[in-house]
C-alpha cells in the first residue's frame, strides 16, 4: 500500500500546521483515513482589516504537494452555481483553471502561498460581488469557453486552429524544431516561436495541455452533432 504524501514527509506537514496555526488561528487540521483536511473559518482581509468570513474545508489530495488543494465553502453562502465559480453542489470552488497554475500557484510554493493568494483572491471576489461591485481581478468564463479566453489572452489570439495547434505541441512528450509553427506562419518552429513554446511547455504541464486540447474537440464535435440534428 502506498505511503499518504505526509508519512513520507512528516516535515511538510508539520510546516503546514504551523503556518495555519500561525496565520489562520480559526483553521484546524484534521487526518481522516489517510486524508489531511483543514477546516473553519477563512478569513477575508483588505488591507489588514477583516471584511468577512466564509467556512471552508480544504482537502489535500493524494500526491500532494504535486496537485491543488481542493477548497469547498461549507456554509452555502455561495450559490451553487457556475456564474459563481463553485462546480459542485457540495461547494467545490473553481479558484483558477489548471492551466493558469503557474501564474497564481505556481510549483514550489507553500500552502501559506495557496492561503494568501489565490485562496484569498476568489473570497474577496465573493464579498466583493456580494456587495454589488464586479469581480475585482477580472474572470474567465466559465468551461470551454473559460479554457478558450485564457488561451486567447496568453497567445494574443482568439483563432481556434492556432490555439489547438499550440494546445497540441504543448501536451507531446517532445516537442521537435523540425515541426510547422503552430502560429501559421508556414516557418518551421526552430525558425519562429520554439523559444516562446518551450518556455509555455515549462509552465503548463503536457497533462493539463492534453485535457484541455481533447476538452475543446469534444466541444466541438457536440456542437456539429446538434447543429446536424
Amino acid at each position: 500500500m502506498k505511503k499518504s504524501w505526509f508519512k513520507i514527509d512528516p516535515g511538510l506537514l508539520e510546516q503546514i500546521k504551523k503556518e495555519i496555526q500561525a496565520n489562520y488561528p480559526n483553521l484546524h487540521l484534521y487526518i481522516e483515513e489517510g486524508t489531511v483536511f483543514i477546516r473553519g473559518s477563512f478569513p477575508v482581509t483588505f488591507e489588514n482589516e477583516v471584511l468577512d468570513r466564509y467556512q471552508v474545508e480544504i482537502e489535500f489530495v493524494s500526491d500532494h504537494p504535486n496537485s491543488i488543494p481542493i477548497v469547498r465553502e461549507t456554509e452555502g453562502r455561495i450559490p451553487r452555481t457556475l456564474d459563481s465559480h463553485i462546480i459542485t453542489e457540495d461547494g467545490q470552488c473553481c479558484l483558477f483553471l489548471p492551466d493558469e497554475q503557474w501564474r497564481v500557484y505556481p510549483k514550489g510554493s507553500s500552502f501559506l502561498d495557496f492561503l494568501n493568494g489565490p485562496v484569498r483572491t476568489f473570497f474577496l471576489g465573493q464579498t466583493a460581488v456580494r456587495f454589488g461591485q464586479p469581480w475585482p481581478f477580472g474572470e474567465h468564463e466559465h468551461g470551454i469557453m473559460g479554457i478558450l479566453d485564457y488561451y486567447a489572452e496568453l497567445l494574443g489570439t482568439k483563432n481556434l486552429r492556432i490555439i489547438l495547434g499550440y494546445l497540441d505541441y504543448l501536451s507531446k512528450d517532445e516537442i521537435k524544431g523540425h515541426w510547422s509553427c503552430p502560429c501559421g506562419s508556414g516557418k518551421r518552429l526552430r525558425n519562429c516561436h520554439f523559444e516562446s513554446l518551450i518556455d509555455l511547455r515549462l509552465k503548463i504541464p503536457p497533462q493539463t495541455a492534453r485535457q484541455s486540447f481533447w476538452k475543446i474537440l469534444d466541444a466541438i464535435r457536440r456542437y456539429k452533432e446538434v447543429k446536424n440534428d
